[in-house]
């Protein structure tokens, strides 16, 4: 993302103190993602989403935080990141730039790198695992499959799995969408059993109250 969209999202984006939860994203399929997830399951009066324009931003994004006035109210901020080639190098990275922010002790700062726990690649890879019960499953493998000799140099598997979430997509009732804009029309099972994980960790995220 450009560094004209990066100013702009710091622009746009204020912490609704009324929510306690502030889950970040990278971009904005990231951001469409997560709002189609946590409107799933039931979460939206306790988490907020905001995306801080790729790892390179990170650490700029948290340092404004706490500038603004609903800051205060927060209990919990939820980091997501690509893991990409690396998972343990993405978790170190992301953690640094966590320590770099002095956030007060009443803020817990908890991370998810994407797809999972010691896995490289991206969201994408947690979304096609989940695809493969479609219907068009087997288009999209023959597709990748057709298409590969003609890659000079192979891609990387990340490049592999955007380029058959591409393909996936391209078989939905509206093909010109985008990852995130799938999750929000639905067309993504987030009942499915691959989903547990980071639901598990979008659940944890929230403070159990005296009344829960």
């Amino acid at each position: 993302m450009s560094k004209t969209s990066h100013e702009n999202n710091k622009e746009s984006f204020e912490i609704n103190k009324d929510k306690p939860v502030l889950l970040l994203g990278e971009g904005k399929d990231e951001f469409n993602f997560f709002t189609g997830l946590v409107k799933h399951l039931g979460l939206t009066a306790s988490i907020q989403i905001a995306q801080y324009a790729g790892k390179p931003n990170l650490s700029a994004f948290l340092s404004t935080l706490s500038a603004q006035t609903g800051f205060p109210s927060l209990r919990t901020i939820g980091i997501t990141c690509d893991a990409d080639d690396d998972h343990s190098a993405t978790l170190a990275s992301v953690n640094h730039s966590i320590q770099q922010v002095n956030f007060p002790e009443h803020i817990k700062v908890k991370t998810y790198i994407l797809p999972g726990e010691d896995k490289s690649g991206a969201l994408e890879a947690l979304v096609l695992e989940a695809a493969e019960s479609s219907p068009a499953w087997n288009c999209v493998e023959r597709f990748t499959k057709c298409v590969a000799p003609n890659d000079k140099p192979s891609l990387s598997s990340a490049q592999t799995d955007k380029r058959r979430m591409h393909a996936w997509l391209s078989t939905l009732s509206k093909p010109e969408l985008r990852l995130g804009e799938a999750a929000l029309k639905h067309h993504i099972h987030f009942g499915h059993q691959v989903f547990k994980p980071i639901t598990d960790f979008l659940t944890s995220l929230v403070p159990v109250t005296k009344d829960q």
